[in-house]
């Protein structure tokens, strides 16, 4: 029986992979839109943080955390 799922992270595939204690056997792989979507907007998200960074509209603190310059409260 044939299967489609779709994994979006930390995955390795080879010709086969095991899902939930079975072994299966991969017989195609391709990057769907979904993924290519989900990096695109990760990068959207970067640049606009570093643009206001610059406008010092927030700021970035060393734990990587994003806040409010003006007041100091997380972005959340």
């Amino acid at each position: 029986m044939t299967t489609t799922i779709q994994i979006s992270e930390d995955i390795r595939v080879g010709r086969q992979i095991e899902i939930d204690g079975s072994l299966c056997n991969v017989e195609a792989i391709s990057f769907t839109p979904a993924i290519e979507e989900k990096s695109k907007l990760e990068q959207l998200i970067e640049v606009m943080s570093e643009e206001l960074i610059e406008q010092e509209t927030i700021g970035k603190r060393d734990d990587g955390s994003f806040y409010w310059r003006a007041s100091g409260e997380p972005l959340e």
